[in-house]
């Protein structure tokens, strides 16, 4: 699969990281966008490694591994807010907005805390 990955072109790319995030395979969605990531400058890459590392706390959270999950959505937290509100086509702004709702009771380290199930997961939608 990774060979396959770096012979693709970053719009090739990004189509089938959408694909995997809508079927929310987490873990695909990272190695696909670890290549866009690695293969990135500035504000790109930015943008590759926010949603890398949305998608790697969703996987944590849906594995119940809270820890991991907060770690991973404080950084993504942060790059998201960094980004413009509109970018690559997604509305960024968003998506955010609902990731941070989603992830409030991990990163606040809530008691009561149960797998993620993956029809709560945000949406990546388009502008």
């Amino acid at each position: 699969m990774a060979e396959d990955l770096l012979n693709q072109p970053d719009t090739v790319l990004w189509q089938r990281a959408l694909q995997l995030y809508a079927a929310h395979d987490w873990f695909m969605v990272h190695e696909v966008l670890e290549v866009l990531w690695k293969r990135s400058h500035g504000r790109d890459a930015e943008f590759y490694q926010a949603f890398l590392q949305a998608a790697v706390s969703l996987y944590h959270y849906a594995n119940a591994n809270f820890s991991g999950a907060r770690q991973l959505a404080k950084s993504a937290t942060s790059r998201l807010a960094d980004l413009p509100g509109e970018y690559h086509g997604v509305d960024v702004k968003d998506y955010l907005r609902q990731y941070e709702a989603l992830m409030a009771p991990v990163l606040m380290g809530a008691s009561d805390l149960k797998p993620l199930s993956a029809s709560d997961a945000p949406a990546i939608r388009a502008v």
